[in-house]
């Protein structure tokens, strides 16, 4: 590639490429649906009056709250100002949120990653969380506000004496009751026992090391790196702790406990967590935290459970609304436990202003830290900028039918490429129902018989585009060929081209999935992840 450049027009993309060979693309052009700001949103934003404030001053005056952008960039998170509930319902409790403590489900939530995101294409009314995709905080509606409204009924009064302050104690409510409903409501854990807990330096991770050595459990732990490990042997006397970035922990367990582990608190995912699984004891627990291996629907082998195991998924966010009153009765012994010096803050506790909000968001989302990161919302005495009035529509799509033309829906073919995914499968659904297209080509290294077979994660999904299909007189032809195999990709192309339906559009959603941190990025996984993607498109 000789240059990659934006070009004048913001929905053009040019790329040039140096390569002699023929059948070599040398100029590709493409334009794309974009999210643009209208006029009108234009004006509306030149509308904004930014106003500074100093919170714990003017809070009760201007109420704010956290804008997550549709663009669901990090970088491009605002305070706004809003309007105040002026009335409480019964059994409701004004709360002034003076710090909150921050969990990797706000990073996702900001981002639009979180496990609760709104199905694709599917209507407002038909969104079962439909709050819980954008609010960051622990409850529906968030807790990114200077004031939010609950429900009374799992508050409860922190005594005077409890040791941890008030940035420590704002990051306690999600971690120690997931830990508590885990060990002790879930598993039964009891004094003898041993468990491994995976990636442990975070704020659960610690609070599951102090209960268990609260019950007399035997801890062993892993961590991804020498410092994290250090810290848990020196702060928290563990013996063995292992690296949780490799399966080499299996082993090293396997050689102190030859019979396996009572209760494993997992938090690793793919290969690592099947590893995991296989250290697990004669009626032993497997209590998963992760969420990644459950919400991409990946395969588990049963085996691993044969010996009288149990295997819990704990998300005790979706469990919350459920569980109110057992909320009550474990944030009760949780005060308790710190009152009686039994349970300590995790360290460290990083606290930022909420004009950091960004910077706080970003450290959890580098997946390098330990302890709890909080930041302050209406305690803080810095100066913090807000907008006076919010857009309810910062952004529109474009609605013209620039992408899906009478020609390309009704005279041509759409080719997706790694279609056969939940993606692929449910936008050719969305375009049949919404955008009247009657042709589409679904382009794999796979077979029709692999998509078709019961045990395939995403067969719902190719059965209701079937139905669809039918219903709409629509054409769907699966294809196979390579997307990093020029020649295939072109003599399909070709091949189509030679129908009353050539290919008027490409949707390129073909993706190997291996996600790392930057830091542990090596030329393998670059050469396994981008040839799809890149050379694909």
């Amino acid at each position: 590639m000789i240059n990659s450049r934006y070009s004048t027009d913001t929905c053009e993309v040019v790329l040039r490429l140096n390569d002699t060979n023929q059948n070599q693309v040398q100029h590709l052009t493409w334009h794309y649906e974009m999210l643009l700001k209208s006029a009108d949103d234009e004006q509306e934003q030149s509308k904004f009056e930014q106003i500074s404030i100093i919170p714990k001053r003017d809070a009760d005056e201007k109420p704010f709250r956290i804008c997550v952008p549709q663009s669901r960039f990090l970088s491009e998170l605002t305070w706004f100002e809003e309007d105040r509930e002026k009335e409480l319902l019964p059994g409701m409790v004004e709360v002034r949120v003076h710090c909150v403590g921050i969990n990797f489900h706000d990073v996702l939530k900001a981002r639009g990653l979180n496990p609760y995101t709104r199905t694709f294409a599917q209507s407002d009314e038909n969104q079962p969380k439909l709050d819980r995709d954008a609010e960051p905080g622990a409850n529906s509606n968030g807790t990114y506000h200077s004031h939010i409204m609950i429900n009374s009924q799992p508050v409860i009064r922190i005594p005077s004496d409890v040791p941890p302050t008030d940035e420590q104690l704002c990051g306690l409510p999600c971690p120690i009751l997931t830990v508590i409903y885990s060990l002790k409501y879930r598993v039964h854990l009891q004094a003898g026992q041993t468990v491994l807990i995976h990636a442990v330096t975070g704020a659960a991770g610690q609070w599951c090391i102090q209960y268990c050595q609260y019950i007399g459990a035997r801890v062993i732990a892993t961590a991804g790196t020498e410092e994290k490990r250090c810290f848990l042997r020196e702060y928290y006397g563990i013996e063995h702790v292992f690296n949780s970035r490799d399966a080499s922990f299996v082993n090293n367990i396997r050689q102190i406990l030859p019979q396996g582990v009572d209760v494993i608190v997992n938090s690793l995912s793919s290969n690592l967590l099947e590893e995991s699984i296989k250290l697990l004891s004669y009626h032993g627990h497997f209590v998963e935290w992760g969420k990644r291996d459950i919400y991409h629907n990946n395969n588990l082998s049963m085996f691993q459970l044969r010996s009288d195991c149990s295997f819990h998924v704990i998300d005790f966010i979706s469990l919350a609304d459920h569980l109110s009153p057992l909320i009550r009765l474990m944030l009760e012994e949780a005060i308790d436990l710190f009152v009686q010096r039994i349970l300590r803050a995790v360290e460290p506790t990083v606290t930022y202003e909420p004009s950091q909000v960004i910077e706080a968001l970003l450290r959890c989302n580098s997946g390098q830290v330990m302890g709890k990161t909080v930041f302050r919302i209406t305690s803080s005495d810095q100066p913090l900028n807000i907008n006076k009035k919010q857009s309810n529509s910062l952004l529109k799509v474009v609605s013209d039918n620039t992408m899906f033309s009478s020609e390309v829906c009704n005279q041509g073919t759409i080719l997706i490429s790694g279609s056969f995914g939940g993606l692929g499968l449910t936008m050719s659904r969305w375009m049949i129902e919404q955008r009247g297209v009657k042709y589409i080509a679904l382009m794999n290294r796979r077979t029709l018989v692999e998509l078709e077979k019961p045990s395939n994660p995403q067969y719902d999904y190719w059965l209701r585009l079937k139905r669809i299909t039918k219903e709409y007189n629509a054409h769907v032809d699966v294809v196979q060929a390579d997307v990093t195999n020029f020649q295939q990709v072109h003599d399909l192309i070709e091949r189509f081209n030679k129908t009353s339906y050539p290919i008027r559009g490409i949707i390129h959603s073909a993706v190997v999935s291996e996600d790392r941190t930057l830091g542990n990025l090596t030329q393998e996984h670059l050469s396994l992840v981008l040839p799809p993607k890149v050379r694909g498109a």
